[in-house]
């Protein structure tokens, strides 16, 4: 299970994604901006993170640059979701190493989710499921 944290100003965004992490056996956590993001990281561990760009008070962007800077929480993956795909911002977040863009109006939860489940065990690294292998029958 992994503890990941869902930052997006719309209510229901949040409860859709993080209805989809529950099911897949994660712990989700939400905040409506950056600043309540920051507030979430230095109260739990977080494992990931789905980061909308466009929100109000501290933005994606901005939030991604002061967790970039600290070394605690700069290899932390996130997953971007905006409306951006073009423009000085879009480069900024692209800069920022964001694992993956899913722009908000063409992509299914299950799409994302299946990404969070790359992020979380890349390939390559052994899942439990995966480094488990019954012995052949005699």
């Amino acid at each position: 299970m992994a503890a990941i944290l869902v930052v997006d100003d719309d209510v229901d965004h949040c409860e859709l994604i993080s209805k989809v992490l529950t099911r897949r056996g994660h712990h989700a956590m939400t905040a409506l901006n950056g600043w309540e993001a920051l507030l979430v990281l230095d109260a739990s561990h977080v494992d990931l993170i789905i980061l909308d760009i466009m929100m109000p008070g501290m933005d994606g962007a901005t939030f991604l640059g002061i967790m970039r800077n600290d070394k605690r929480r700069k290899h932390i993956p996130v997953i971007a979701v905006t409306a951006l795909t073009e423009g000085p911002l879009a480069s900024r977040i692209r800069a920022l190493d964001v694992k993956q863009v899913f722009r908000k109006a063409d992509f299914e939860l299950s799409e994302l989710a299946d990404a969070v489940e790359r992020q979380l065990c890349p390939p390559g690294e052994d899942s439990p499921e995966a480094s488990f292998k019954p012995s052949p029958m005699n």
